[in-house]
Order: structure tokens, then C-alpha cells, then sequence
């Protein structure tokens, strides 16, 4: 029984990624509708699985389907009418209720309380790909997405200052990266791709770290290595030199600089990234100062188990590796 229930999970993980995946290579809206809503009543069945509270089942699957239904309705008027504003305009408001980007974002922050880590992952990733590729397949006003993603720099860096429920934080962390891909896709650039993978992996290794050790709130004063390998993470996330997600968002701002209408908005991304990486010094720094006065790095060093160096430095490869492509 243990058995069947565990190939289910990775049946349903599988399935699930394999409609997302395969969705990027349609341009029919109609049908890349059809591929999210499998790959959701997949997810909601993975979540069935792991979740015992079934409430935030429900509050997730009424989510999505106010968010599917104002999809299909505006895909299906776009059929039949001259495609206009008005429904490019519900099309986007679908699109922000999806990927919970500001003002439409605090079903997430919400519902990550009580999801485990691998399922949260799987919100702020998978589930993204697809509404993502329908974003950089239509054409909205740009002063629309001015305005979106100013929220997204500005609104996850200040909620996230008082917290300490970790699952709460990444997701505003999420929200706040959405900024990034989105200008990125108005700059009809695949980057923005290559920026999600990078983020996605990153995301990875930090849940599966957090699941193994059954970390919910800062801070874990015990595990010193764990604390420096979440930090070298955080930093890569927030885009720290040398570190290689670093280079992926100067090379983002590079192309950002050749349109001069976008210097305000970089400038503003630029500033919420620093606040971010503040908040994410700030997360660890007790963690640290106990570290520097309990033990030095060779000690640290030689504590860490294989799973841990061999994931950080695989991460390391991966995300190079993405850079080169």
C-alpha cells in the first residue's frame, strides 16, 4: 500500500511537469488552457496526498477556478470579438490571479502557511511555467506592466521585514522575482526562461533543505553548516556576487539598459533587490554570529555531511551551466 501510494505521488509529480512542459510549445490560448487545468486537477490530487488540512485544498482549488473561468471566458470572446483592451484586460487579471502577483497576491502568502514544503516548491514553480508562457504570448499596455511590476518590487520587500515564518517569506520572495521575468518577457527576450530555471533550482535546493531538517521559522541555531549553505543560497537568490544568479540579473540589466524608458523601473528593481538581500543578511546574522564565536570553518567543514556539499556545488554547476546556454 505504502508502495502504490508513493508511485501515485510521483505519477501524479511527473504527469503534471509533462503538461507544463509540453504547453510551452503551443500557441493556441484555447488549448494551453486545456494543458493548466490538467496539470492543476493533477497538483489538487498530489495535494490531496500530502495535505490532511483539506481546507486549503479547497481554498486553492477555488482560486484556481475563478482564475480558469475568467480565462476561458476571455479566450472564448476573443474568438467570437475583435480582440481589444477589455479582454486583454481580463486575460491579464486571470494571469495575475494565477501567479499571485500584487494586488492580487495574498491568497499566497495565506495558503503556504499550512502546505509542506514540497508542495509549496511546486506553487512558486512548476505551477508558474505555464501562466508565465501566456503572459509573454500576449500583448498588454505597457504602463499596465509599469505598474505590476513596481508592486511586485515594492510590496514583498516591506511585508516581508516583520516575518519569520519562512514558507510566508519565500513566498513574497516568489512575488518579488515575478518582477524581474515579467520585464523580461516584455522585452520579448528568452531570458526570462533561463532566469526561472536558475530561480526554480535555486528554490529547489533551499525547500529540500528546509524539508530535511523540518525548518518553519527562523532561526536554527544548531545546524551551523545548515545556516551558511541557507545563506550562500539566499545570497545567490538575491543576486550577490560572485555567485552565479548574480550574473543572469546583470546581464538582465544589461538588456534593460538599451531601452531608456525602463531606467526609473530598473533603478526601483535594482533598490528592492538590495532591500532583499538585507532581509535575507538579516535572516541568518544571529545564526552567523553564533557560528563565528562557536567554531571556525574547518570545523564547519569537516561536520557536513556528503548530501549537503553535493547539492551546493551541483546547484553551482547547474546554474552556470544555464548561463552558458
Amino acid at each position: 500500500m505504502k508502495m502504490l501510494n508513493l508511485f501515485s505521488k510521483y505519477f501524479l509529480l511527473l504527469f503534471m511537469l509533462l503538461f507544463s512542459l509540453l504547453s510551452l510549445f503551443l500557441n493556441d490560448l484555447i488549448l494551453i488552457w486545456f494543458f493548466i487545468e490538467i496539470s492543476n486537477f493533477l497538483f489538487i490530487c498530489l495535494m490531496n496526498n500530502y495535505m490532511l488540512n483539506k481546507k486549503s485544498i479547497f481554498f486553492y482549488f477555488f482560486i484556481q477556478i475563478m482564475a480558469s473561468f475568467l480565462m476561458i471566458f476571455s479566450f472564448i470572446i476573443n474568438n467570437i470579438f475583435i480582440y481589444n483592451n477589455y479582454i486583454k484586460l481580463m486575460i491579464m487579471f486571470s494571469l495575475l490571479l494565477k501567479l499571485s502577483i500584487p494586488p492580487f497576491h495574498l491568497w499566497l502568502p495565506v495558503l503556504s502557511i499550512y502546505t509542506p514544503w514540497n508542495i509549496l516548491l511546486l506553487i512558486l514553480t512548476i505551477q508558474k511555467i505555464t501562466p508565465f508562457y501566456i503572459w509573454s504570448l500576449i500583448k498588454i499596455n505597457i504602463m499596465l506592466i509599469y505598474f505590476f511590476i513596481i508592486l511586485c518590487s515594492i510590496i514583498p520587500p516591506f511585508m516581508m521585514m516583520k516575518l519569520t515564518n519562512l514558507k510566508i517569506l519565500m513566498s513574497y520572495s516568489s512575488i518579488n522575482q515575478s518582477s524581474w521575468m515579467i520585464m523580461l518577457m516584455y522585452m520579448k527576450n528568452i531570458i526570462w526562461f533561463k532566469y526561472f530555471i536558475c530561480y526554480s533550482f535555486i528554490m529547489l535546493n533551499i525547500f529540500i533543505l528546509y524539508n530535511l531538517h523540518k525548518i518553519f521559522m527562523n532561526f536554527n541555531y544548531k545546524n551551523y553548516y545548515f545556516n551558511i549553505f541557507i545563506l550562500i543560497y539566499m545570497l545567490n537568490m538575491a543576486g550577490m556576487p560572485p555567485f552565479t544568479f548574480f550574473f543572469i540579473k546583470w546581464y538582465s540589466m544589461f538588456i534593460f539598459m538599451y531601452n531608456s524608458n525602463l531606467f526609473f523601473i530598473l533603478i526601483l528593481m535594482m533598490l528592492s533587490s538590495l532591500l532583499m538581500l538585507f532581509i535575507y543578511i538579516n535572516m541568518m546574522i544571529n545564526s552567523l554570529f553564533i557560528f563565528s564565536y562557536k567554531s571556525k570553518l574547518m570545523n564547519l567543514m569537516l561536520n557536513m555531511n556528503f548530501y549537503n556539499i553535493f547539492m551546493f556545488f551541483l546547484g553551482l554547476i547547474f546554474s552556470s551551466f544555464i548561463m552558458m546556454i
